[in-house]
C-alpha cells in the first residue's frame, strides 16, 4: 500500500511540474476568428514569424490581401520593459488589470499591453485602412485583450 502511494505521488508531481513548465503559446489565446469577429475584417490568416515585412510576433496575423494586420507578443519577461519604454505613452485599461496600458488615441501605433500572472501579452495593431486610420482601433484591440486574457491561466 505504501507503495502504491508513493507512485501515486510521484505521478501526481510529474503530472503538476510539466502542467506548470508547459510555455503558454500566442495562438492559444488568439484565433483568426476572434480577429475576424472584434474587427469585421474577413480572410484573415496566421503567418509565421518573418515570413512578410513586419511579422515579428509570436503569433502574426494578415488579412486576405496578404497585408498584417495584428501581432501578438508573448513572454515572462518583458512586461517590466515594455511598461518602462512605452507604458508612458499610454492609458491604463484598468479593465484588464492594474499595469495594463494601451496607447492613446490617435497615437501613431496601436497596442495594448497586459499580464496575467507571469505572463505579459502586447498585441499590436499593423497596417492602416484606406481612410488612414489604423487598422485595429484601441477598443478592439482591448476587446482582443480582454479574450486572450480570459483564456489564460
Amino acid at each position: 500500500m505504501k507503495q502504491l502511494i508513493a507512485r501515486v505521488m510521484v505521478f501526481v508531481t510529474v503530472v503538476v511540474l510539466v502542467g506548470t513548465s508547459v510555455r503558454l503559446l500566442a495562438a492559444d489565446i488568439l484565433t483568426t476568428a476572434d480577429i475576424q469577429k472584434v474587427s469585421g475584417l474577413t480572410g484573415i490568416t496566421t503567418t509565421a514569424k518573418n515570413a512578410i515585412t513586419g511579422a515579428a510576433g509570436d503569433l502574426n496575423f494578415a488579412g486576405a490581401d496578404g497585408k498584417l494586420v495584428a501581432i501578438v507578443m508573448i513572454s515572462t519577461s518583458m512586461f517590466d520593459t515594455w511598461q518602462k519604454k512605452y507604458g508612458g505613452f499610454g492609458e491604463p485599461v484598468p479593465e484588464l488589470g492594474a499595469d495594463a496600458f494601451r496607447t492613446k488615441p490617435k497615437a501613431m501605433i496601436n497596442y495594448v499591453v497586459f499580464r496575467k500572472g507571469g505572463t505579459a501579452v502586447w498585441i499590436q495593431s499593423m497596417g492602416y485602412k484606406k481612410d488612414g486610420s489604423q487598422t485595429l482601433d484601441a477598443k478592439q484591440l482591448t476587446d482582443l485583450a480582454k479574450i486572450a486574457a480570459s483564456r489564460m491561466p
